[in-house]
């Protein structure tokens, strides 16, 4: 297989498209298959709206999450930016702290990826929700680290009134 269409490396290149030859014949790929592709080769796939709101999905299906309310702290914490970074340190769509990729077993470097971003922020707050009972407090404790804090209170108002209108 070679690629037919530019890769990332090339300045021209758009992003988000894998075209394969296989004996001449050329082949599109879906845009989530073209994002997992690129990924698995460690390249930038250009993270398509379409793609990241798939993996949104996916990761909130995994761990047992509402959709609306998943995708609805992704529009909250970063607004659907990829390499979102808060002043904290907080890194990505989910904006995971550091010290919390530990939670997901591993490596802080990997927040950067959208897909383990997502995922260990679904993980995170799945845990948090098991442990507090009830998705207000639990989205409390995901934005401050614990129940009874002003900023993390109206975090969760936030995101529950967004996941009301997505819903």
């Amino acid at each position: 297989m070679k690629p037919v269409q530019g890769s990332p490396a090339d300045p021209g290149w758009i992003g988000g498209v894998v075209i394969i030859a296989v004996a001449g014949c050329a082949v599109r790929l879906p845009a989530d298959l073209s994002y997992h592709t690129l990924r698995f080769f460690g390249l930038n796939s250009g993270h398509s709206r379409a793609v990241i709101s798939q993996e949104v999905t996916r990761a909130a299906d995994a761990y047992g999450l509402d959709r609306n309310v998943y995708h609805a702290v992704i529009q909250v914490e970063s607004s659907g930016n990829v390499t979102a970074e808060s002043p904290a340190g907080a890194r990505g769509l989910s904006q995971v702290m550091p010290f919390n990729a530990k939670r997901c077993g591993w490596h802080p470097d990997r927040l950067w990826d959208p897909t383990h971003n997502v995922r260990c922020g679904a993980r995170i707050l799945s845990e948090e929700l098991e442990r507090t009972g009830n998705i207000r407090d639990a989205l409390t404790v995901y934005n401050c680290g614990k129940i009874n804090c002003k900023e993390g209170k109206e975090y969760a108002r936030k995101v529950l009134s967004l996941a009301k209108q997505l819903g």
